[in-house]
């Protein structure tokens, strides 16, 4: 459930979706083998657990040489609608309140 109310069944999906992004990114990061063919073929991220058509079309538009281009091009594509962090980190928050 979100705060606006329950969570739909498409944003259930793009988070799984991300997920399996993340654990192919790590799994490259440390395996060679799986990053030369996750570059070859970034629809590999789904393996065998489906997405929707414009997602898969979305993943074959990826043309990254190494895992970290990779990472960078997923995340502009998969995680836009995510909510901005404030530029302030809790260190930064935390020296301004000992401020006043």
């Amino acid at each position: 459930m979100t705060a606006d109310g329950p969570a739909s069944p498409t944003f259930l999906a793009e988070k799984a979706l991300r997920r399996q992004i993340d654990r192919s990114i790590s799994r490259a990061l440390a395996d060679g083998d799986f990053a030369r063919q996750l570059l070859t073929n970034p629809a590999l991220v789904v393996e065998d657990r489906g997405c929707s058509p414009q997602q898969l079309r979305s993943l074959r538009t990826i043309r990254a040489a190494d895992v970290t281009e990779f990472a960078r091009q997923a995340h502009a594509l998969f995680w836009l609608g995510e909510p901005k962090r404030s530029a302030l980190t809790a260190d930064s928050r935390l020296a301004m309140a000992a401020h006043r």
